[in-house]
């Protein structure tokens, strides 16, 4: 019993993909809210990043969420995944296919321990 309770207590770190994204935001939000601390894997800003996605980086980063920035290559995501506990995709539905990049960095890092899947 006092293991769970532990368990329960724990902050797990969770790496959010897709996180300036429509769904994403929110689950960063709620992330950060439950005290986790929260990684996004985005691309990087640039001159053609839109004004919104700068403002959720200046918001994230204010509210202690730590951006990894990189492309969706495999090395990068597999180095992404090691740093954390929870991994969770908001990728928007062009991405699907992305998706199994990052099932296969899971399964790589070997440091995710699933227990649901959940496909929207």
């Amino acid at each position: 019993m006092e293991v769970q309770r532990r368990m329960v207590n724990e902050k797990s770190r969770i790496l959010i993909f897709g996180g300036t994204g429509y769904i994403g935001k929110y689950t960063v939000k709620a992330s950060i809210a439950l005290g986790h601390p929260t990684f996004i894997y985005s691309r990087p800003l640039n001159a053609e990043s839109s004004p919104s996605k700068i403002q959720l980086f200046q918001e994230f980063t204010s509210m202690g969420a730590t951006f990894i920035h990189g492309e969706l290559e495999y090395d990068q995501i597999v180095a992404a995944i090691k740093k954390v506990d929870i991994v969770i995709s908001t990728l928007a539905y062009p991405q699907v296919l992305d998706q199994l990049k990052i099932i296969d960095a899971i399964k790589v890092a070997s440091n995710i321990k699933v227990r649901n899947t959940f496909f929207l």
